[in-house]
């Protein structure tokens, strides 16, 4: 992407001409025709786009355009080194991962030199991509414009980034505020992120190092590139904001994206106290927008769930999230086994499945579903680990409806502080069945001739045969 000037975008067209298939070019409108038209001489595609924020905003449409195989993604301010050019061929050949992450290496303060410290070094930028849609993701973070599953190899085949040498000190700290009010708050190396690689020079002593030998000549020759006549008459290629939004993770959804169709594919009729199952349920998406698979896809459209008791009081207002298994387009329909977690109360309620986008609202298209959740039974097992173990498989053939609870230690004393889920679930404490589990439990140790030690708040203090200790004791260590 690029908005001029001509002769130095058409001088890093030249380097990487001879190692690529196909030289794309995006121009911002703003720079107008003639910047096309000049490039068009050296590229193979030109289209003009509308310029907004975020700088990155244009690339997933850019890599759906791509016809390569391999995507390398290079700024109008970045220059290749020979290394890099040199092992193209051999790094796109590899068949054993998604991506490589290229050193980028700020010119400064002269084209013979790079910083040559933290943060300027290494720098590393995902620039060259396998360009398979089911791999990438292009978050809407200035700064984060990529990510890609799969293995992928760091690289000492750098760019050079010309930003510094090109802009004068007030554009450059008028960019860093941009770049902070787009992403407040981020540092690096003890200062505002932003701020500190724009501006070495407020960094007295910076270290540089000296650019070799073989690169120098395509600094030069893309910094001291000749004029390009352009073509005011051009009347290429052109993208709208729509077309250029449509798959940018960052745009707002129209109120039409949010119809959907959800059914239920079966029909729980009982779950368990806090038993966590999943309910397979078909979804369509009626709207008309794309929506991504995955825990990081963008925008965040997820399954969700709410719980109600018979009174339509909320009693689970927000569930688990399911993310979609893959890209789900208009008109199409999956389905999903949606994860659920009944309430932690016995009774009768409604589970409502429904699509969620994550911090701006509820579909509206939900299923309704009326369940019975009965109370969980849990067995406590106290004891030394061999005994336990016993226990518990005896319990697995015999007692299947039982939970073991394994409260084990090779001393065999029980820790009454890994016992507040047992002791609590379906009661709150210090409420009359929680005190008569209490109860019950110590006394079944004693019966055993097993110690008893709890926190000084896990018990009552008038509770028998308990051996109180501080909280966080070395003597409580289950």
């Amino acid at each position: 992407m690029t908005a001029g000037p001509a002769e130095r975008a058409a001088a890093i067209l030249r380097l990487l001409r001879p190692v690529a298939d196909e030289l794309y070019v995006a121009v911002d409108e703003r720079a107008g025709a003639a910047l096309a038209g000049a490039l068009a001489t050296v590229a193979d595609r030109v289209v003009l786009y509308p310029y907004a924020e975020p700088v990155d905003r244009p690339l997933p449409w850019l890599h759906a355009e791509a016809a390569g195989e391999w995507v390398l993604t290079v700024d109008d301010d970045e220059i290749p080194s020979a290394g890099l050019l040199r092992a193209l061929p051999e790094l796109l050949a590899a068949r054993d991962v998604t991506h490589y992450w290229l050193p980028r290496r700020w010119l400064y303060p002269g084209p013979g030199r790079y910083l040559d410290e933290q943060p300027w070094r290494p720098d590393y930028q995902l620039r060259l991509v396998l360009n398979d849609q089911r791999l990438l993701r292009f978050p809407d973070e200035t700064h984060v414009p990529i990510e890609v599953l799969g293995p992928g190899r760091y690289l000492e085949l750098p760019l050079y980034h010309a930003d510094v040498l090109l802009g004068p000190a007030e554009r450059r700290l008028e960019k860093a505020r941009r770049y902070e009010r787009l992403r407040p708050g981020r540092r690096v190396v003890g200062g505002p992120l932003n701020h500190v690689f724009y501006l070495p020079e407020r960094r007295p002593g910076v270290r540089t190092a000296a650019v070799p030998d073989e690169d120098l000549p395509l600094i030069e020759s893309v910094l001291e590139a000749p004029s390009v006549e352009g073509s005011a008459g051009w009347s290429g290629p052109a993208a709208d904001r729509e077309r250029i939004d449509r798959l940018w993770t960052g745009r707002s959804l129209e109120a039409t994206a949010y119809r959907a169709r959800l059914e239920a594919l079966e029909q729980p009729h009982s779950l368990r106290a806090g038993e966590q199952r999943t309910l397979d349920v078909r979804v369509t998406n009626l709207g008309e927008g794309l929506w991504p698979w995955g825990d990081s896809g963008r925008p965040e459209i997820r399954l969700a769930y709410r719980w109600r008791d018979t009174a339509g009081v909320l009693v689970v207002p927000d569930g688990l999230r399911t993310p979609l298994p893959a890209d789900l387009p208009p008109a199409a329909t999956t389905v999903v086994p949606v994860h659920v977690v009944a309430p932690p109360e016995p009774g009768r309620y409604r589970l409502e499945l429904d699509l969620l986008h994550e911090h701006v609202r509820w579909f509206g298209a939900s299923v309704e579903l009326e369940v019975d959740v009965q109370a969980g039974r849990r067995l406590a097992l106290a004891g030394t680990p061999e005994a336990v173990e016993r226990a518990r498989a005896r319990l697995t053939e015999e007692r299947p409806e039982l939970e073991p609870v394994a409260l084990a230690h090779p001393d065999g004393r029980v820790a009454l502080r890994s016992c507040d889920a047992l002791l609590f679930t379906g009661a709150r404490p210090p409420g009359r069945r929680a005190l008569l589990r209490l109860g019950a439990l110590v006394l079944a140790a004693r019966r055993l001739g097993l110690p008893v030690v709890a926190e000084h708040d896990a018990v009552p203090p008038w509770v028998p045969g308990v051996r109180v200790v501080p909280r966080g004791s070395s003597d409580l260590p289950l």
